[in-house]
């Protein structure tokens, strides 16, 4: 239900699965629900690397509608991986309980030279702080593909010098925000960023988050299907393209790095699980770019390529 354009309740899907099982509905989740966690079941070492070890998986939907649509996702896909019955749950909770308890339960997020951290915490010197807030239909920055993203940063922004900068699917911004930070002027040079989502009220957050972080003279947003929008034909060739989406739109999405990517340029690509990595890469390597690292945490995989 909503209040003046605001979400007062929303509906909590909870799923059970074996670790081994999450990736596919954690991706599912991101791509369709308002925000995602996750907690060990039961009394267990958190730490006890078990493939069998059982997880609940939260999903919060803003409405019935989107409520519905992903309950019959989770069933394909419970059916389509041939799983043995999973609990599944929902329930209708009100919109200030599970945002203050993720933000409560949210701390500091390490990685590499970044840090991210919400208005509620203090980053610690000596890091480039990344304010973006808990609980935003955008993300965090706590998932491990925004968090594989900043550490390929991190791992070139030493060696690279980036003036032109496009950040696909940017979401909350975080992306954008991270690089109009780490090229800001200094030794490794300024850069001037494009960030573009598909949805229009992406495009209005991720400029809240820009301005909220003092880079809005650095970040220009619009929304755009992938590289449709003319801004991104116009500002191209890039030194940096960045895009955390979902491994399928990523594989169609090839070609176009190419021809957008400048000739030393590095193209980051996250939101794919680690069972997806090879079919990607052949996607982007048969059109000549090349794998030169990447990042793996958890079930998910970042990859950096170049001509």
């Amino acid at each position: 239900s909503r209040c003046e354009g605001k979400i007062v309740a929303v509906w909590r899907i909870g799923l059970t699965l074996p670790k081994h099982s999450i990736g596919e509905f954690e991706a599912l989740f991101n791509a369709h629900t308002v925000a995602v966690s996750m907690a060990l079941v039961g009394d267990v070492d958190e730490f006890a690397e078990s493939p069998d070890r059982l997880w609940r998986l939260y999903a919060y939907c803003a409405d019935i509608i989107e409520h519905d649509a992903v309950m019959a996702l989770v069933a394909e896909t419970v059916a389509r991986l041939s799983l043995k019955a999973p609990e599944i749950g929902s329930e209708l909770v009100p919109n200030e309980d599970w945002a203050a308890k993720y933000e409560r339960e949210t701390s500091l997020l390490f990685a590499g030279r970044f840090v991210v951290h919400g208005d509620h915490l203090r980053p610690p010197p000596g890091r480039i702080a990344l304010c973006i807030n808990a609980g935003n239909a955008f993300g965090s920055g706590m998932h491990d593909s925004t968090r594989g993203c900043l550490l390929a940063l991190d791992h070139i922004a030493a060696p690279c010098r980036v003036r032109n900068a496009l950040d696909l699917g940017t979401g909350s911004g975080i992306l954008a925000v991270a690089i109009a930070k780490c090229w800001d002027g200094g030794g490794m040079g300024r850069a001037d960023i494009l960030a573009a989502d598909i949805d229009p009220t992406a495009v209005v957050v991720s400029e809240a988050v820009a301005e909220a972080n003092g880079v809005a003279g650095s970040v220009r947003i619009c929304q755009s299907d992938g590289f449709a929008a003319p801004e991104i034909g116009e500002g191209a060739p890039y030194d940096l393209i960045c895009a955390n989406i979902l491994a399928n739109p990523l594989r169609q999405m090839a070609p176009d790095f190419v021809h957008h990517l400048g000739p030393e340029g590095i193209a980051i690509i996250s939101g794919l699980l680690v069972s997806q990595e090879a079919e990607v890469m052949e996607s982007y390597t048969d059109t000549g770019l090349r794998i030169v690292d990447h990042v793996c945490l958890g079930d998910w995989v970042t990859l950096l390529l170049t001509h």
